[in-house]
């Protein structure tokens, strides 16, 4: 079994010795006396058969600074373990590959502070002490932003056609129209922002959910954390389009402008939402997930809220019709597979609405779980790699609008906090990066040592 100075030094460089040696009694004295210098540590390295580092790398492993003076060390074991931990966050973040890391990082050409600073924090006055925009973002209450969708245009315009002395449909289209010019002049508001911190992906199919996304978006960007950042964030559900070919460029140069996406999981996703955030990660830029935690003891208070957001998109719909329409959204399989539920639909006036808005809520907090799972855990595309370093990158999920702002504080600030979590299958050991707060992969490592050399090999490749 090798001793642990061998296997901190093979964490290290990402790579076993080769030379192997027995320095685990010189090495430890050294740590539990004087302490391991910059000449003696570099010794080390040469007689493992490794390169050796600059005077800057070894700082770094001493203190996470780089300004090294004669005479720093390393003065304790756990002191070198926490320093190439430190070191491999870097790594991993950095360029996905340890080894990499190492040498490029330690080299003398290498510009180790710029590295560095890449990753540094960022002061609060530099979002804070912004100028406010020329043309602001002129808010569209969010059980208005429903009139900026190309539905509602048609269910009015085929009002119009059966009835057209129906006054409450050409007062809607009117509206509409207001509405619409105010969204065309965000979205130009939105293409002249000199500033782009978030993009928001959502996607919207009835009513409610605009009124829900509203929500959300004034609870994650209204938190004290971020009120005085004095944030730009493209909201899509804020501004209006003509043709689908601008929607398309515009959410395009916004995902490219903005440092992160904030990824809103609802009722259902669609294509273009899953695309954005995999265009994010493609970028090598985070994304939160914003999947929402139902309590399983406050299911039934999650289910009247949003009930009644349904109730306010459509007066008049009897509760049990849309507990029904609710069920088919998360629980589809339901009208074939659950008794109960086959008999509500054959006869909705058996329905019992207690037993139902149980049902409704333990089906959400079972959808919602589930997406939170696969992004975090389980579907092979919740990583994606950045397609100009290779770099693979996971989604951060959240699962509270406060979750959501603190890591979008956090990824704006430079002050994400990450462990790193080995993982053994089949004898290969893998790496995985996890952001300390939700507990999410944010990079990843692989095992697979014959992928990993056809994987650079490739990727590199001129």
């Amino acid at each position: 079994m090798a001793d642990e100075i061998s296997l901190i030094m093979a964490d290290l460089t990402g790579q076993q010795a080769l030379f192997p040696k027995d320095l685990e009694t010189s090495a430890r004295t050294l740590l539990d006396q004087s302490g391991l210098g910059y000449s003696q540590f570099n010794e080390l390295l040469l007689l493992l058969g490794y390169d050796r580092v600059t005077p800057e790398f070894f700082q770094f492993l001493i203190d996470g600074t780089i300004e090294y003076q004669y005479g720093n060390a390393l003065k304790s074991l756990e002191q070198f373990r926490a320093g190439v931990e430190r070191f491999r966050i870097l790594a991993i973040r950095s360029f996905g590959n340890i080894k990499f890391g190492f040498k490029y990082l330690s080299a003398p050409t290498t510009n180790l502070f710029a590295e560095i600073g890449k990753l540094g924090k960022v002061e609060e006055t530099r979002f804070s002490k912004r100028h406010e925009p020329l043309a602001p973002i002129e808010l569209i209450p969010a059980e208005k932003t429903y009139y900026l969708g190309y539905l509602i245009e048609r269910l009015l315009l085929a009002r119009l056609k059966e009835n057209p002395n129906d006054a409450e449909a050409k007062a809607q289209l009117e509206e509409r129209r207001l509405i619409v010019e105010q969204g065309k002049r965000n979205q130009e508001a939105y293409l002249a922002s000199d500033h782009m911190d978030v993009y928001v992906a959502t996607s919207m199919r009835e009513r409610h959910e605009f009124q829900i996304i509203g929500q959300v978006i004034d609870e994650v960007f209204g938190a004290p954390l971020l009120k005085s950042l004095n944030l730009r964030w493209f909201d899509p559900t804020q501004a209006y389009c003509v043709d689908r070919i601008d929607k398309g460029l515009a959410e395009a140069l916004m995902l490219k402008r903005a440092q992160c996406t904030l990824y809103l999981a609802q009722e259902s996703d669609t294509l273009g939402k899953d695309s954005e955030l995999a265009s994010t990660l493609a970028q090598g830029k985070p994304v939160i997930a914003y999947v929402p935690r139902v309590e399983e003891n406050k299911e039934e208070e999650f289910v009247n809220r949003l009930l009644q957001m349904v109730r306010e998109a459509s007066p008049g719909t009897p509760e049990a019709r849309m507990i029904l329409d609710q069920l088919r959204v998360f629980a589809p399989d339901a009208a074939w597979k659950d008794q109960e539920v086959i008999a509500w639909i054959n006869s909705p006036t058996t329905i019992d609405l207690a037993v139902a808005k149980k049902k409704l809520g333990g089906a959400i907090r079972k959808h919602y779980d589930g997406r939170a799972s696969g992004l975090k855990e389980t579907h092979p595309l919740g990583i994606q790699v950045h397609l100009q370093t290779g770099v693979a990158n996971g989604v951060l999920v959240a699962r509270t609008p406060a979750e959501c702002a603190s890591l979008i504080y956090q990824i704006l600030t430079g002050t994400l906090e990450f462990r790193i979590e080995p993982k053994e299958v089949e004898n290969r050991r893998y790496l995985l990066l996890r952001e300390k707060s939700t507990d999410s992969v944010f990079r990843v490592v692989t095992g697979d040592n014959f992928l990993t050399n056809a994987f650079w090999n490739f990727y590199l490749a001129k």
